[in-house]
């Protein structure tokens, strides 16, 4: 018996929130329906469920939750997003591992449910904070190269955010890649003027114009003149 839609749905909720109550699963999986139309929808859902066997589900009178036996993928997402929240250093050992793991794709695609958005932009949003502060250590710990590959993928998953633009910038100034450094405050400048009509702040700009070198600073300066937001 193949799993349907409604079942999917079921399991993907629990596997993003964990336990939940039967009305709660059946309020946010099915929000147009009256309560005793979502409560059916629910049974029969678990009724397949039961049928695929394996356990997939432990239910109770009053709630439900993912079996003991069941792994998945972004709960190990989740456990790597955890360690750089909470500040824990990560080696040059792990870095690439962690990397790895949050380089992954985007949750759900192709699913438009509320609460499939909802938890899509919030495990959005952890990934820019760990992507940022993960860079962040790296360049304090000398591990530029890496620091520029963090920080290149958090500007693919946010391009307008200028604390991932500002780490790309210094990671490539501190390994003397000053022309890289140049190329990437350009695109970065260019895609705030086309998406939103501002200019770089005056931190990631002064950032830049403090290198010494001539052409660097007068392209620099040029660049950002004038600014079109207060600072």
């Amino acid at each position: 018996m193949s799993v349907g839609s409604r079942e999917e749905r079921v399991t993907a909720l629990l596997a993003l929130r964990g336990p939940q109550t039967r009305i709660a699963i059946a309020g946010t999986l099915w929000p147009d329906s009256t309560e005793s139309r979502a409560r059916a929808n629910l049974r029969t859902s678990l009724q397949r469920l039961r049928g695929i066997g394996g356990g997939l589900v432990a239910t109770t009178r009053t709630a439900l939750a993912l079996s003991s036996n069941v792994t998945v993928d972004v709960w190990d997402l989740a456990d790597c997003l955890d360690h750089v929240e909470r500040g824990r250093v990560v080696s040059a050992v792990q870095a690439p591992e962690v990397l790895a793991a949050l380089e992954g794709p985007d949750l759900l695609p192709g699913w438009y449910d509320d609460w499939v958005l909802f938890e899509r932009e919030r495990l959005h949003h952890r990934r820019i904070r760990a992507l940022d502060k993960l860079g962040r250590d790296l360049l304090d710990g000398g591990q530029l190269a890496l620091a520029v590959r963090v920080a290149e993928e958090a500007l693919a998953l946010e391009p307008l955010l200028e604390s991932s633009a500002t780490l790309l910038v210094r990671a490539h100034l501190a390994a003397g890649n000053h022309s890289a450094a140049v190329s990437e405050y350009d695109r970065y400048r260019q895609r705030l003027v086309k998406e939103l009509g501002i200019t770089p702040g005056r931190t990631l700009t002064e950032l830049m114009s403090a290198y010494p070198r001539a052409t660097l600073t007068s392209r620099i300066l040029r660049n950002a003149a004038p600014a079109s937001r207060s600072h």
